[in-house]
């Protein structure tokens, strides 16, 4: 007996509810950019109006959907920031970006044992507190570093460069205390075994696919990209790119999940590959000279090389005359060889931008448990713990001013300073990950009162650093790349 599901057409509201979730979704975005400069605090407020916290308009089924979906876009916005990445300054800068991460991992563990000197927190409950705060938010710092939000792309800045390294260490090893916060929950299990096996598979895979980078698919592309005649074959150009794309994002994700790590870890090092593959990537302009002559006419506007029907190509329009049985031979016009970055901003940006980006804040807005967080005795806690943990990662800064690379610049490089801390606040998606798993185990790590001062905050630091990035940029521009930062 066969079996498929049933298609059925949703009702009215269902369709309405929908139509204004996503819609809204953009326009808050673009309210709360315009405002604060931090268009993704709008998207996370729909996310609290419409699912749970509040109005309850979204099924359940919808919500666990659009978490789905939305991880995908933080996953590929994980892989822009990569690709964007600058493989000189990224090696350079690695010890600059490990003592970062380190700041923004043990300073957060660290003052979140003055809540248990103070009799808040048992020491156990401490730990899995810090571990909560000790995360950066990847698709919070990638949303506010965007070139359409601030106007210049800094991602490619020895700054951006040293800030993107550092969050991504950072999170690393908040999912490896993620498991550990589970096998204690769980009260059983190896926290050696756990540890071991991430730490191993995360050194390992970035060693497999260094070396098949280097030694095979660079000379792949290489080679692809010096064959005239991928560019005039129809399943060439953009497409050809995009697939290419497209296989090493799922791979390299696909392969870190199985493995034990971070899936975020996996889409930052397609990235990497990306950028490597790119470096001193020109478009190859084409000429006449490059394709043969018959393709450089096309007899109807739907024929003739794919390469040339694209948008990024454009091209005269075709006109044949009424009764006429052959097209007018016009040529089009010769524009660019695609390139990996081309294919990535033309496919796939516009949908994360518009679609999957605000999907993913708005996820998080419905996973706050909003009412409860209204509790005074709550609050006033929630308060205090989110400024310690605001000064824990407001400290990374600290490394701009004093790292012997810079020390010259050291005093007008302050702003950078400044940015640097600012960026590193936010928890969102990550903190609010690991304070579910410590408060849901079998044998929890919270009781509610201190899950709810974790998620306040959780929420006042992913509130607070986004404006405090927009502010600044706003104030300073490229200034923040004072001292030799660019």
């Amino acid at each position: 007996m066969w079996s498929s599901f049933t298609y059925h057409e949703p009702s009215t509201l269902q369709y309405l509810i929908l139509i204004a979730f996503f819609s809204l979704l953009n326009i808050f975005g673009w309210v709360a950019q315009w405002l604060l400069s931090a268009g993704l605090l709008g998207q996370i407020l729909i996310g609290v109006i419409f699912g749970e916290p509040l109005a309850g308009w979204l099924d359940q089924s919808w919500m666990e959907a659009f978490i789905s979906v939305g991880y995908v876009g933080l996953l590929l916005v994980v892989y822009e920031g990569g690709a964007s990445a600058s493989i000189e300054k990224l090696t350079a800068l690695l010890p600059l970006s490990t003592c970062i991460a380190l700041t923004g991992l043990l300073a957060p563990i660290a003052l979140s044992f003055v809540l248990e000197s103070l009799g808040y927190f048992e020491p156990v409950h401490a730990f899995a507190a810090g571990s909560s705060l000790c995360s950066t938010s990847l698709g919070t710092v990638l949303a506010v570093l965007s070139p359409a939000s601030i106007g210049f792309n800094l991602r490619q800045t020895r700054l951006g460069t040293a800030l993107l390294s550092a969050a991504i260490m950072d999170d690393v090893v908040a999912f490896i205390l993620a498991k550990i916060l589970g096998v204690i929950g769980e009260g059983h299990g190896s926290i050696g075994a756990n540890v071991g096996r991430t730490i191993g598979v995360t050194i390992v895979l970035a060693v497999i696919i260094a070396l098949l980078t280097k030694y095979a698919l660079r000379p792949l592309y290489t080679r692809l990209r010096r064959d005239r005649r991928w560019r005039s074959a129809v399943w060439g150009g953009e497409g050809l790119l995009l697939l290419f794309i497209t296989l090493l994002f799922v791979g390299s994700v696909a392969a870190a999940g199985y493995a034990g790590t971070s899936p975020l870890y996996g889409a930052y090092l397609a990235g990497l590959v990306t950028a490597y593959l790119s470096e001193n990537e020109q478009s190859t302009p084409i000429s006449h000279n490059d394709i043969p002559d018959a393709e450089l006419y096309s007899s109807s506007p739907a024929s003739g090389p794919a390469l040339f029907r694209s948008s990024t190509y454009p091209s005269t329009s075709h006109f044949t005359p009424p009764g006429s049985t052959s097209a007018v031979k016009i040529p089009h016009v010769v524009g660019s060889a695609p390139t990996l970055s081309s294919a990535f901003e033309h496919s796939v940006a516009p949908v994360l931008n518009l679609f999957l980006l605000p999907l993913f804040f708005g996820s998080i807005g419905y996973c706050i448990p909003f009412v409860p967080l209204w509790r005074g005795r709550v609050i006033w806690r929630g308060v205090i713990y989110a400024l310690l943990m605001l000064v824990a990662k407001l400290l990374c800064g600290i490394w701009v001013l004093i790292w012997p690379a810079k020390w010259a610049g050291g005093r007008k490089g302050w702003k950078g300073a400044v940015f640097l801390g600012l960026a590193m606040v936010a928890r969102g998606e990550i903190g609010l990950l690991i304070s579910q798993i410590a408060y849901h185990t079998s044998q929890p790590l919270f009781d509610e009162d201190e899950f709810l001062i974790v998620t306040w905050a959780i929420v006042i630091c992913t509130i607070i650093g986004p404006v405090g990035v927009g502010l600044s940029i706003s104030r300073w521009g490229r200034r923040v790349l004072d001292g030799g930062w660019d």
